[in-house]
């Protein structure tokens, strides 16, 4: 455990940092869940230009959050490093939502230039918001512990989120709307803009940087990138991350194959879903326990091989769909290891950094950290596409080909395992560097110590 003066963060403060990460995942789960749907369905807009839109979307996403941890790291305020972008970016970012809902209602003729700029705006806002109320988290406590709860709060957030925008979204559309899908997601999507707005003021009113102290001299753009390039261990570690983000990519983008196709049983899709979403809810709690027995590191590489069993058992499962269930349940008690613990060494990487060499990365650490995920999205969701066109895979076909199948099942079982597996060793490896780094610290603090 870490020791040293540390300033301990109020019920009050990690529920308004929650409250900040739910305004954010809004956004996030109605793009996952209904983007797509809308686009096509509603929009009507025709489904090879959505395809094409939904790439470049995706490229500007990863782009965006770099630029924008690089522009928090070199701008001051006086309210704050973190702060002042919830508050500036709240509103606007409520206003990109309720725009969304009103694409139908523009003309066809600018209806494609349209949804990009309001997607884009939209990203940026969120970017902006993500990156700054993450990059809090070294500065809002200084233990493991304390940080591990503060991200259970967080991954809680996101996790409810994606469950009620995945359950409500469409019997919201369909109560405020009846018959008229246009209306209906206009209203459905200028109240989530108009309940993320409130959580962002919050949190800036209630959260505060109370831990961070600016460094002597503003370190120069080269010196920032060079503190990260030049680190093994970061780039260890942001290289597992991003295979682990493939690797969770795989699972969740072809479960709805695996369920209807393989299974025959899409009825049963919502059910499997949330069983997932709600078991790595129900650890929340638990793992901030975790870390009073094991070290952050060896913890991840656990629940990383731990992954790969859960996933590999599902072998075994058939077509028995209640140990389908209990698979999904251990992945995402697994995987809400990672999720949670990722954060709370990149943070650690900060205070390491800063102590060393006098500059300030968590944003750009975080920044990251996001585009590992976009990457990762976008490379699974890439080889998840050409694989199935290759076994055969058709949407129109009654029934999918034995070589379809066999394509589906290995996507989502043997690339999300061996990507998980691979993720572990990489992790394995960054752990061992840094338990080497950290004796070589002691003996050197040992021998200054011996000397005076």
């Amino acid at each position: 455990m870490e020791k040293g003066k540390n300033k301990e963060i109020s019920i009050i403060e990690m529920l308004s940092f929650g409250g900040a990460q739910f305004g954010a995942s809004i956004f996030m789960a109605f793009t996952s869940y209904y983007l797509l749907m809308f686009c096509t369905d509603v929009a009507m807009i025709p489904s090879a230009i959505v395809g094409v839109l939904l790439i470049v979307y995706r490229i500007f996403c990863g782009l965006d959050t770099q630029a924008i941890g690089l522009m928090i790291n070199r701008i001051r305020f006086k309210d704050g490093k973190f702060r002042p972008y919830l508050k500036w970016c709240a509103l606007p970012f409520g206003i990109c939502i309720a725009a969304i809902g009103l694409t139908p209602s523009i003309p066809p003729s600018i209806r494609i230039a349209y949804v990009a700029v309001v997607l884009f705006l939209c990203d940026l806002c969120w970017s902006a918001l993500h990156t700054a109320s993450m990059s809090m988290l070294p500065y809002l406590a200084k233990k493991d512990v304390n940080r591990a709860k503060i991200m259970s709060f967080s991954n809680s957030s996101s996790i409810l989120a994606y469950v009620v925008i995945g359950t409500f979204t469409i019997p919201l559309t369909i109560f405020f709307g009846g018959s008229d899908m246009n209306r209906g997601f206009s209203i459905t999507l200028a109240l989530l803009g108009a309940i993320s707005v409130p959580l962002f003021f919050n949190a800036y009113y209630r959260l505060s940087e109370k831990n961070y102290v600016e460094t002597r001299s503003k370190p120069t753009l080269r010196a920032v990138l060079l503190a990260i390039v030049q680190n093994k261990r970061i780039l260890l570690f942001i290289s597992g991350f991003c295979i682990y983000q493939i690797a969770d990519s795989f699972k969740n983008m072809t479960t709805y194959h695996y369920v209807t196709h393989v299974l025959n049983r899409a009825d049963m899709l919502p059910v499997i879903i949330f069983a997932g979403l709600l078991s790595s809810l129900a650890m929340q709690p638990v793992i901030p326990r975790l870390l009073l027995i094991a070290k952050k590191e060896g913890l991840i590489v656990f629940g990383l091989f731990a992954t790969v069993f859960s996933t590999l058992l599902i072998f075994t499962t058939g077509n028995n769909v209640s140990a389908l269930i209990g698979c999904v349940i251990l992945y995402g008690v697994f995987t809400s290891i990672v999720a949670n613990l990722a954060f709370t060494v990149i943070a650690s990487f900060s205070d390491e950094i800063r102590s060393g060499k006098d500059i300030n990365l968590s944003e750009v650490l975080t920044a990251s950290m996001n585009l590992s995920a976009n990457i990762g999205g976008a490379i699974a969701g890439g080889v998840s596409a050409f694989s199935m066109a290759a076994f055969g895979y058709s949407a129109e076909a009654a029934a999918q080909t034995p070589a379809a199948l066999t394509g589906i099942k290995g996507l989502y079982i043997v690339c999300t395992a061996t990507g998980m597996a691979l993720a572990g060793t990489v992790i394995a490896v960054f752990s061992k560097k840094t338990q080497k780094a950290k004796t070589r610290a002691a003996r050197r603090s040992e021998e200054v110590g011996a000397r005076n």
